[in-house]
């Protein structure tokens, strides 16, 4: 576009540069003008033409340019949107791998409890302690079908050596042997036949209940009766028939065999206390009295009993003393009469009356009305001396039963911790296996704070009560002083 405008401008200088050169005149030269002019106006055309061209390819260029602008920012635009599904793809992705990681890690932590799990189920083949505890209830148990349960125990072993690849058929005949155990524990066995009483053969009957408690019993004249019992100092692990002497078991037992016999009876093989030991020994113990039980603590608190046994016997005497002395001291009838009198002017009736009187308030009252004082310095002086004589007798003792409410309790903590050495030495010997001595110990060494206690709460709940009545008793002699000082210098 710009080569043809130049070209048509330079048609138009040279044309115009030519018509400038041709004189006016003459038609050749008007005629040559006129084409001249001709061509010009038709080089306008074609320059206008040109221009409108020009126009247009620029406006078609411009809406290029601008269709090109709006493709752009709509490319920028799904370029930005593509770049951040980019960055989220990138995140979910991160947390997609941190997840796979997480995931594998648990997976190898359940690959290594799976297979621990699994070396534990096929190591139970091997592990025969299972089979402890079981064996330990026999043991312990009465000595009942011991060919019979032994002979299980033994083949249940002899599984668990055999099939090691195979511990389900192990745990299989390891709960048939449970079950066989716990069916003979509850089992109720009666017989009759020839049975063994110490030395010799009778016919009888046998009873057992369970795998705790059996008996028998001989029949005719000669009736023999034993119990299956503990051996005494076995803790009941060892069972032994040990034959009724006395009367009285003999006749229980033979009671009990009736009764079994008896359709409305039920028996049940129950142990209450869920140990032999401790049936054994409820069956020995006897009801004790109250003097029964003071004498064990006694025995079992040891020596530092007898002082705090002491301590209280001498508080409750001086107690004892304290509240006649105090009733006795405290008694303060008609001495307002008196004052009444000596108010009135009437000496000698008062004088007479305060003869009658009696107790500490007596003696400041009289005191202050047996004689003919010179002025009542005087007289207060006489009452004073009475104070000083009476005040002290009536806290005498107070401050032992103090001492006896302060000690009793510091001599039982020194027995607890005389006992807790004691049990700690019981311990380096025996150790802790048994939680029963270990409790029976701490116990009886707390027995001697509590009889400490027991002393030293009474005590100072009585010695709180006499020092109030003391201090009671003193104010009122005060108030009665005070009075007699004035009924008779009511202006001193």
């Amino acid at each position: 576009m710009l080569s043809l405008k130049n070209v048509l401008i330079s048609c138009a200088l040279v044309s115009g540069f030519a018509l400038a050169q041709t004189p006016l005149g003459g038609d050749v030269n008007g005629d040559k003008l006129v084409r001249e002019r001709a061509e010009l106006n038709k080089a306008k055309a074609e320059l206008e033409e040109a221009r409108q061209k020009r126009d247009m390819e620029v406006a078609s260029r411009w809406n290029d340019r601008e269709k090109a602008n709006q493709e752009r920012e709509l490319f920028n635009q799904k370029y930005e949107e593509a770049k951040d599904e980019l960055d989220r793809l990138m995140e979910e992705r991160v947390r997609l791998e941190e997840n796979v990681r997480v995931a594998r890690e648990d997976l190898a932590q359940v690959k290594a409890n799976t297979e621990s799990k699994r070396s534990e189920y096929m190591a139970l083949a091997a592990d025969k302690g299972i089979l402890e505890p079981m064996s330990q209830l026999k043991d312990r148990g009465i000595p009942f079908q011991i060919p019979q349960r032994i002979d299980e125990f033994n083949r249940t072993e002899k599984s668990m050596a055999l099939y090691r690849d195979d511990p389900m058929r192990i745990a299989n005949s390891v709960i048939e042997l449970a079950k066989k155990e716990l069916a003979f524990s509850r089992e109720i066995e009666w017989k009759k036949g020839e049975l063994i009483f110490g030395s010799r053969v009778a016919f009888g009957e046998e009873l057992r209940l369970g795998g705790i408690y059996a008996m028998r019993a001989s029949s005719g004249s000669d009736s023999s009766v034993s119990m299956m019992l503990p051996a005494p100092g076995d803790k009941g692990q060892i069972f032994t028939w040990h034959e009724m002497n006395t009367a009285e078991p003999r006749k229980e037992v033979n009671e009990a065999f009736r009764m079994a016999k008896d359709s409305a009876f039920a028996m049940v093989p129950v142990d209450v206390l869920l140990s032999t030991t401790l049936s054994t020994e409820l069956v020995n113990s006897e009801e004790k009295t109250w003097m029964d039980r003071v004498k064990q603590a006694f025995h079992d608190g040891g020596i530092l009993m007898y002082p705090i046994a002491a301590l209280l016997l001498l508080g409750l005497l001086i107690v004892l003393e304290r509240i006649v002395v105090l009733s006795i001291k405290g008694a303060s009838l008609r001495y307002r009469k008196v004052l009444k009198l000596a108010s009135e002017g009437k000496m000698d009736e008062a004088r007479e009356l305060s003869k009658k009187l009696h107790g500490s308030i007596g003696k400041v009252v009289k005191t202050g009305m047996a004689k003919d004082y010179p002025n009542r310095a005087a007289a207060e002086k006489a009452i004073e001396e009475v104070f000083a004589g009476e005040v002290p007798t009536l806290e005498r003792g107070l401050s032992t039963l103090s001492v006896l409410a302060t000690t009793a309790p510091l001599i039982g903590l020194l027995g607890t911790v005389m006992g807790m050495i004691q049990l700690f030495q019981v311990i380096t010997m025996h150790g802790t296996s048994d939680p029963k001595l270990l409790a029976g110990g701490i116990s009886v060494a707390l027995l001697t704070t509590e009889a400490g206690l027991i002393v030293a709460i009474p005590l100072q709940f009585l010695l709180t009560f006499l020092t109030n009545r003391a201090d009671t008793i003193r104010a009122r002699m005060e108030k009665a002083g005070l009075a007699v000082l004035n009924s008779r210098w009511i202006q001193g």
